[in-house]
């Protein structure tokens, strides 16, 4: 039986400098290690955030890079404590001029939950789950 369990998620980056100084500026996060083609990031729960230089990620993956800019098909979620703590974080992300896809509000299934992107337009969900 498959575990139910992520343990690493890995992004693609046209620009590994610019997104790595993205989530190093704009989410505080330290970097665990890094070469010239890969940075990751320790999250909490035993996570591991990846953002690999498209080329060699393409090259892993035994596919061809790519380079346009569509709508994701996969967002990532970071859960807060609070509407309040939500409401904090995009004003702190709007200060640091982070691109604001989408301010919180309350959301269908129950939660309240707003989208940025980073520099490359990965999604990333900022959501209070009451159920949780």
């Amino acid at each position: 039986m498959m575990r139910t369990q992520i343990n690493a998620v890995t992004i693609a980056a046209q620009d590994l400098l610019k997104l790595k100084t993205f989530y190093i500026d704009t989410f505080g996060w330290e970097i665990q290690s890094e070469s010239t083609d890969i940075v990751m990031f320790r999250l909490k729960h035993g996570l591991l955030l990846s953002i690999y230089q498209a080329e060699d990620h393409a090259r892993y993956l035994g596919s061809e890079p790519v380079t346009t800019e569509i709508l994701p098909k996969v967002y990532l979620t970071i859960y807060t404590g609070s509407l309040k703590e939500t409401d904090e974080l995009f004003m702190e992300l709007e200060s640091k001029q982070v691109n604001i896809i989408k301010k919180p509000a309350k959301v269908f299934w129950g939660g309240y939950a707003g989208i940025i992107a980073d520099p490359e337009h990965n999604y990333w969900e900022i959501c209070f789950n009451p159920f949780i």
